[in-house]
């Protein structure tokens, strides 16, 4: 069953982001909103080690296009608009916020 998990707050905000991506498994997704597309960006962050182990094991992340223009932030996944979350909300089994 695959879950996609939709984070919000800043990297440096909230430490149960990263072990929210601990959880992540194969064909699971991130989603990050709000605050937490600075983890989405190219600057590092306290969540660069557990998003790169999620990475690794094949979680695939994505940006909300709304909030990086909003931050000024240059992500380094994929983004999408509102019409793209929704069609995430279609593709996953689940969504955990």
């Amino acid at each position: 069953m695959a879950t996609l998990f939709i984070l919000s707050h800043a990297p440096h905000a909230d430490h149960y982001d990263a072990r929210t991506l601990e959880l992540a498994r194969a064909g699971d997704g991130v989603l990050f909103i709000e605050d937490a597309v600075y983890a989405a960006g190219d600057r590092p962050t306290a969540l660069d080690a557990a998003l790169a182990a999620a990475r690794s094991r094949g979680v695939t992340c994505y940006a909300l296009q709304a909030d990086v223009e909003a931050r000024g932030v240059r992500p380094q996944c994929a983004t999408v608009d509102y019409a793209g979350w929704v069609k995430l909300l279609e593709q996953y089994d689940r969504a955990v916020h």
